[in-house]
């Protein structure tokens, strides 16, 4: 619609040209003015009260977009939202509210995950070590591991885990007591006979249940659920399958040969076999095959699967490290037809025996070396061997697992510099449930580097700010011998640039408030003066302040390289970051403004400047905000108070993740009993609509006074941290007002500084009912003017006080005083400025300014129009406004004739009139015969002028004009006889061409011709 509107402007030419750029613009004003009056500065108010979590390892304040504070918060109420990223085995986190001198805390309820369940205190990862079990090994294992800190030792300190197995022929349940050393335990769950009868493949889903630990052996007594079926939470389900599939791994030897060996672990004194398979075109009659092995490993047999077919010798050499064994085998017959032989087929099997006592408990590996020979081998092939390491270990390890302490990470390090870790524990799961710790001869490896990496001792995963993006399920390998095992991770990456919210972004100069430090460039007195001139002078302007607040979006990317991002709570929360970033932010003029604690930004002169953070890792911005500084001047409006006899909490907890708690506190303003101690917590607002807490502002620079009516009421409170702080005898059954005003600090009161900046109303219990206000008289009387300050009876300074209401009446005296000894006082204290202009205003002022130049331009492209047609003169005959204006006729020519012609064929049978020819020769420089009409009126005139130079004949141009006469002097006259005027203006030479070029020579010729042409017109 712009475009349009652009195009349909352009095309017009004249005064009509700005019309549409300026309905343009009005539209434009029109909807920036809508925009900010939808903006409603009064939401930001909130109690000031300080929500923090204690014993909460990492946490994040969390908010929505364009949701801060949320809508429940009130001057009297405050609300946070918080995210905890781990969990807590070891103490329940405490959430603590305070407003000085009042405190509450909570402790922070379980997490629930599903509606229906019972809430928790710990947080658990289980981990299914079998996917399938067989009638040979009916026994599924399950790992539990605690996630999180670190947990007291003892045994009594941590819980049962029960877990659940459903089938469709029953129910089964184990449990297990977690070991203090790790954190973890394992369930052997034995599954019944009758489950496998079946016949085919079925399932069994898995659950657990978390209860506290009994007292006996083992730790853990019967189930206390009635049905566990409700409150557990799933692990997954595991296979039953009627018999058990081998376990093991072929090898090929060579093109023809291939080995198939065991893939499990052995143990010390266990017996198994190698077995040598052939393909379906193995012709050769004689095999060779060299087996080498370390000693506490012994080839026992050589045993040809079909001994009519095949015949095998066995040898052995003993060395001093190795033992070598040779096997010869020799074809005994040919094989029978077989239409379809297959494609392997065994024809050795070779049994080993390990030795007792070789491994020492721990898992070692066992290489043994094959070698072939036969006739009809390859030649590159012969002298290839293959090693085949065969794991012995004492123990019947099923499955290595990596235990983390949490499996999602947030990386913070592009924000801080500092590296994310998450330590990784490895553990060996053997049968009967026991756990090992594996600490040495580990690898491991990440699959994204980009995302998250894994340490050279695969003791921790981490991100060091380098990393470019997050992702969920990031995958880090683990493997320790034989074994292999693999943890997910889900790491959360900051989307920059930062969001820097400032709850104002233009500071300017707060009318009549001046506080005590050295002006900027004003030179420091020489000599003593009086004490009424010292102090002003070392007192400066005071400029607004305002909050800062270093919000972000994390983000998790998918793996496969999508655009589609999953966010940390959801795609409209920030998590704040303002305790991470604020070492790193700064103004980047700090002559204009300076932060004080990374989190209050105050104005020190006037200028445009900026807040940017800087990546500690790369000096580059992570984020940045405009701010200006003004001298504007604005002024407090009022004082907003709230009383605060107590504070009140309640925690909640969210469902968009199961670490999200939302805290709500409230002021508690009941009736105060005798002695109570009251903190008045302030909001001050500003003339520009801005709304800020008292807290913003240093307490020194805040004069802060409250009184009460009724003498003796109140008394100053010592030693508290709130800005203003009373304590009050009591109030009766309407409630006691306090009346609170606002002035500069002492030193730098002086002459209107004298006067309360604003002042307001606090009430201690229920205020009195409003009434409706009486009649006024419409006499002239005038009564005392009503005030906004109350600064009278008992006044006590205190750190700090505001109010939301009026107090008059009582109090009018002495702020006449201080008006009389305002105007007594120097006015370059306080120059009266103009009030600030509203963004309203701004935009109605432009319209007007639009407009004013539109109508110009308008002016002025009429004037121009004006004076263009005005430069040629009007004819004689126009001099009259009332005659119509003359018809003017060009011809341009050579042809005498055809003039003649023309003229005969426009004006057949008029009469001639009287006229003369100056073609005489010898006359003067210029002759002019004028033929006056019959009334003795001017008639418009002829003109008539032609030349001709040596050499040849030129063209001529001929004007002839035709006018009416008036309309007086044409009733007088004959109906058609047009009044004619030919002037012929030449010189004596230009007379002769002229009379040449017509082809008259004779005078008399030249004569009839003129009355001719007088005649026709």
């Amino acid at each position: 619609m712009c475009a349009g509107m652009g195009r349909a402007g352009a095309a017009p030419r004249g005064p009509r040209g700005p019309w549409p750029c300026l309905l343009l613009a009005l539209a434009l004003a029109l909807d920036v003015e809508r925009v900010d009056c939808d903006q409603d500065p009064l939401n930001t108010i909130y109690l000031p009260a300080t929500l923090e979590l204690l014993d909460a390892p990492e946490h994040f304040r969390v908010q929505q977009v364009g949701h801060y504070p949320p809508a429940n918060s009130s001057l009297g109420s405050r609300s946070e939202t918080f995210l905890l990223l781990q969990p807590w085995p070891r103490v329940q986190p405490l959430l603590r509210a305070s407003y000085p001198p009042f405190a509450t805390q909570q402790v922070v309820p379980p997490r629930v995950t599903e509606p229906h369940q019972r809430p928790v205190p710990w947080d658990v990862r289980a981990v299914s070590v079998e996917a399938a079990v067989t009638p040979a090994e009916p026994h599924a294992r399950v790992l539990f591991h605690l996630k999180g800190q670190d947990w007291p030792p003892g045994p009594g300190s941590l819980p049962c885990a029960w877990l659940h197995a459903t089938h469709p022929a029953g129910t089964a349940h184990q449990a297990c007591h977690f070991q203090p050393s790790l954190g973890a335990c394992v369930v052997e769950l034995e599954f019944p006979s009758h489950w496998f009868s079946q016949g085919s493949t079925t399932r069994a889903e898995l659950a657990y249940t978390l209860e506290p630990a009994a007292e006996g052996p083992g730790g853990c007594g019967p189930s206390q659920e009635e049905d566990p079926r409700e409150q557990a939470l799933p692990v997954g389900s595991v296979e039953l399958r009627p018999a058990d599939p081998p376990q093991y791994q072929e090898v090929p030897l060579d093109e023809a040969v291939t080995l198939r060996v065991p893939d499990v672990p052995v143990r010390p004194g266990q017996l198994f076999s190698a077995t040598l398979l052939l393909r379906h075109n193995f012709t050769a009659s004689i095999l060779t095959l060299r087996i080498k092995v370390k000693k506490g490993l012994h080839v026992t047999a050589a045993r040809p699967v079909q001994p009519s077919l095949w015949t095998a010798k066995l040898d052995r050499f003993k060395g001093s490290k190795h033992h070598t064994t040779l096997i010869i085998c020799h074809r005994a017959g040919n094989t029978g037809l077989d239409s379809s032989p297959p494609e392997l087929s065994e024809f050795l099997w070779v049994d080993f025996l390990v030795e007792n006592g070789t491994s020492g408990g721990v898992a070692v590996t066992r290489p043994v070396t094959w070698q072939l020979e036969y006739a009809g081998q390859a030649p590159e092939a012969e002298k290839d061997k293959m090693v085949w390491e065969i794991l012995v270990s004492e123990r019947d390890v099923r499955a290595l697992v990596p235990l983390a302490k949490a499996e999602e990470l947030v990386n913070t390090a592009p924000l801080t510099g500092e590296p994310r870790h998450v330590p990784i524990r490895l553990v060996t799961v053997d049968n009967g449930g026991a756990l090992v710790e594996v600490t040495e001869h580990i690898g491991c490896e990440s699959t994204n580097t980009q995302v998250l990496q894994v340490s050279e001792t695969c003791d921790a995963v981490f991100v060091s700010g380098k990393e470019s993006r997050g992702a969920q399920g990031v995958q880090v390998d683990f493997w320790w011998r034989r074994l292999r095992a693999s943890l997910q991770m889900t790491v959360w990456a900051p989307l920059l640039p930062l969001r820097i919210e400032l709850t104002d972004t233009t500071l300017e100069q707060v009318r009549g408030w001046r506080v005590p430090g050295p002006t900027e460039g004003m030179p420091e007195p020489e000599a003593a003066a009086e004490e009424a001139e010292r102090r002003p002078r070392s007192c400066r302007l005071q400029y607004q302040r305002a909050g800062v607040r270093f919000l972000v979006p994390f983000a998790a990317h998918p793996l496969d390289g999508g655009r589609r991002l999953t966010h940390l709570l959801g795609p409209d929360w920030l998590l704040d970051v303002t305790h991470l970033v604020a070492p790193h932010a700064r103004v980047q003029d700090p002559r204009v403004a300076s932060l004080e604690g990374g989190r209050i930004l105050v104005g020190r002169e006037p200028g445009v400047t900026s807040i940017e953070v800087r990546s500690p890792l790369s000096d580059s911005i992570l984020g940045e905000q405009a701010l200006a500084v003004t001298d504007d001047k604005v002024s407090v409006l009022e004082l907003q108070v709230q009383p605060v006899m107590g504070i009140s909490l309640a925690l909640s907890r969210g469902t968009a993740h199961p670490g999200e708690v939302t805290a709500t506190c409230w002021a508690q303003s009941a009736f105060p009993a005798p002695k109570q101690e009251v903190a008045l917590s302030l909001w001050l607002s500003f003339s520009d609509h801005t709304l800020v807490p008292a807290e913003l502002y240093n307490q020194h620079d805040l004069g802060l006074s409250v009184s009460a009516e009724e003498p003796g009421a109140i008394l100053p409170a010592k030693d508290q941290g709130a800005q203003l702080g009373v304590v009050v005898s009591g109030a009766g059954a309407e409630g006691l007002p306090l009346h609170v005003a606002l002035h500069p600090p002492e030193p730098c009161r002086r002459g209107r500084h004298r006067v309360p900046l604003a002042s307001g109303t606090a009430w201690l219990g229920l205020p009195p009912a409003p009434t409706p206000p009486p009649a006024l008289p419409s006499s002239p009387a005038r009564g005392p003017p009503a005030t906004e300050a109350s600064v009278g009876g008992k006044q006590w300074e205190a750190g700090g006080v505001g109010g939301s209401g009026v107090v008059k009446g009582k109090f009018e005296r002495a702020e006449a005083e201080a008006r009389e000894e305002e105007e007594e006082e120097e006015e370059e204290e306080m120059v009266p400025a103009p009030q600030r202009v509203t963004d309203l205003e701004l935009g109605m002022y432009a319209l007007l300014g639009i407009f004013c130049l539109a109508i110009l331009i308008f002016l002025v492209n009429g004037v121009v129009f004006v004076l263009r047609y005005q430069r040629k003169e009007p004819p004689d005959g126009a001099t009259d406004p009332a005659s119509p204006q003359p018809h003017n006729w060009v011809w341009l020519g050579t042809d005498q004739e055809e003039l003649s012609r023309q003229l005969d064929r426009q004006s057949p049978g008029l009469p001639q009139g009287e006229g003369g020819c100056p073609c005489e020769s010898g006359g003067g420089g210029e002759a002019l015969t004028v033929a006056q009409a019959p009334g003795g009126g001017t008639s418009s005139s002829s003109s008539t002028l032609a030349r001709k130079e040596a050499g040849g004949r030129r063209k001529r141009v001929e004007f002839v004009t035709f006018a009416p006469a008036p309309l007086a002097e044409l009733s007088q006259e004959s109906v058609g006889a047009p009044a004619v005027q030919s002037i012929l203006v030449a010189g004596e030479e230009d007379i002769r061409w002229v009379c040449e070029d017509m082809g008259l020579k004779d005078p008399e010729e030249l004569r009839s011709y003129m009355e001719r042409i007088r005649g026709s017109s």
